[in-house]
């Protein structure tokens, strides 16, 4: 009874803490071979509570993970981590649509480690969308591979800024991966 009840408390607090994802996108089937529905657009907010890195930047892309970036002097900026796969090669296109300041975007291949930013990098961007919000766009060419899973970190340019933010996804394939949760008992 007790791991029940342990199991139960984890589930809630994991799904309090979870973004939302657009309601077609929970009704819609996940597409073969992801381990999460395909989505239109995710939606999160970044607050006091949110995890914090130390930002980079750079203009690099380099879809092997090893794009160079630089570490900026912006450091304890509000992150959000979104785990994405594709089920179809194909150029990331996505948008941070709505947050109330100026955002960044970063996308890394596994593993995503805020104590070491400048590994496994794919491509940053500071302002690619309407200013200052940030987009990856076709031109990009972040070519995506299927069945790998990607890291896209919305946070602010900086540090301190809070808000409620979405990203609008319009490669035909991305899909959210939804967090695994560890089974564990306490004796």
């Amino acid at each position: 009874m007790k791991n029940l009840l342990i199991v139960v408390c984890v589930l809630s607090f994991a799904t309090f803490g979870m973004a939302q994802v657009d309601e077609k996108a929970l009704m819609d089937d996940s597409e073969p071979g992801l381990r999460g529905p395909v989505v239109d657009s995710y939606s999160g907010t970044l607050d006091a509570t949110s995890p914090t890195w130390d930002r980079i930047y750079g203009s690099a892309v380099d879809v092997a993970c090893n794009a160079s970036m630089a570490d900026s002097s912006n450091n304890g900026l509000y992150y959000e981590e979104i785990p994405i796969q594709v089920t179809a090669s194909e150029n990331l296109e996505c948008e941070i649509t709505s947050f109330p300041g100026d955002t960044v975007m970063a996308l890394y291949c596994d593993p995503f480690d805020p104590l070491n930013p400048l590994a496994n990098v794919v491509a940053y961007d500071d302002d690619g969308g309407v200013s200052p919000l940030s987009a990856f766009v076709a031109a990009d060419n972040i070519t995506l591979s299927p069945g790998a899973t990607y890291y896209l970190i919305v946070s602010t340019f900086s540090p301190g800024v809070t808000g409620d933010f979405t990203v609008d996804f319009t490669s035909a394939t991305v899909a959210v991966v939804p967090v695994e949760l560890q089974s564990f008992s306490i004796e």
